[in-house]
């Protein structure tokens, strides 16, 4: 049976396309089960487009472009329970490979623990024709071993995953399997997809931009959201005095949005600095010239923020020795009344 786990959603006239393209499918296996978190899942894009998904919790796959929803025949049906039928059962031997690895890395399903068993795969066709590929699985989200499709082996990227690859490169043909997958049907399947997501391929949004702030111990973070963007590609950067590129010490991940758009979000850290100023440089397909947003900072300066509380201090101690003038003089003038009041009418002695 084939390791590889792969869904095929629709049937077409195979079509060559110019340029750099990418079939790749995300896999993601959970030891325990949670009605919040589908056991096994599959996730296929193409050119970075989400087109399909596979399921435990329903068993099913489901297309997300209606351009690739083809009307029922009789061979494209035949073709999907194919594909159903073929991942249901991919779905079993996935995890018996999984229980196979936490062997090697001596985990267990105890304590209500979970562990997550994950796989990206993809093949890529290069405008000379060209053909490369990638396989890379990942346990507990650490990288375990990746594919090397000339030597076809699979490759340890730690050393606790030593003894699992040389077991599967000794004992059993996932290797060669995995290159005749991703040099010829992945291939295959890449052209008859883009004959009916060029359309969606072609489609670009532009990009909505947010630039803020926030305190950090050595100064602060600027930040600059770009959301709602399509195409997936895109480059934002922080450039400082219109001239310099402020480097982010955290790498920033392209995330998908539930409308097919993407987000992203790059922060870098500076020092205060008189006269410095800060914008967010963002290049996308979709715009004719890269965007800029400068950062306008609310923060006023402490010198500016002195003189008002100072001045209302002033005020309000003036005020208050005015008042309080007022009330002894009042209290004076009391007095002197009463006193006038006493000599004019003096008691009798008794």
């Amino acid at each position: 049976m084939s390791y590889i786990v792969v869904l095929l959603f629709s049937l077409g006239v195979c079509v060559v396309h110019c340029g750099r393209h990418t079939l790749q499918y995300d896999i993601s296996l959970v030891s325990s089960y949670s009605h919040s978190v589908p056991h096994y899942t599959i996730t296929a894009y193409i050119d970075g487009l989400q087109y399909g998904r596979y399921d435990s919790a329903t068993r099913r796959g489901q297309v997300l472009i209606p351009s690739m929803v083809i009307p029922s025949r009789s061979t494209h049906l035949k073709h999907m329970l194919l594909q159903i039928e073929f991942a249901q059962k991919q779905e079993v031997a996935e995890k018996q490979k999984m229980e196979s690895l936490m062997g090697f890395l001596n985990k267990t399903h105890g304590n209500g623990e979970f562990h997550v068993f994950q796989r990206k795969f993809a093949c890529e066709l290069h405008k000379d024709g060209t053909i490369s590929g990638y396989d890379e699985i990942a346990f507990d989200g650490k990288e375990l071993m990746t594919f090397d499709r000339e030597r076809v082996v699979h490759v340890p990227v730690t050393q606790e995953a030593l003894a699992m690859t040389q077991l599967w490169n000794r004992n059993y043909d996932y290797a060669k399997i995995n290159k005749l997958y991703m040099e010829n049907d992945c291939i295959e399947n890449m052209k008859m997809y883009l004959l009916y997501v060029s359309t969606d391929l072609e489609r670009k949004v532009l990009p909505k931009v947010k630039v803020s702030s926030s305190e950090s111990d050595s100064g602060a973070d600027l930040h600059c959201s770009v959301y709602g963007f399509y195409p997936r590609d895109v480059e934002v950067k922080w450039i400082k005095n219109g001239r310099d590129e402020i480097h982010s010490e955290e790498a920033a991940q392209i995330l998908p949005n539930p409308d097919g758009t993407y987000q992203i979000r790059v922060s870098v850290g500076v020092t205060p600095e008189g006269g410095a100023n800060y914008s967010c440089h963002i290049d996308h397909s979709s715009l004719e010239n890269p965007m800029v947003v400068p950062f306008v900072s609310n923060r006023r300066s402490i010198s500016q923020i002195k003189i008002p509380i100072m001045a209302a201090f002033f005020l309000i101690f003036l005020a208050l020795g005015m008042l309080t003038r007022m009330r002894r003089n009042k209290g004076s003038e009391s007095s002197q009344e009463s006193l006038s009041s006493e000599e004019e009418n003096p008691e009798p002695f008794a």
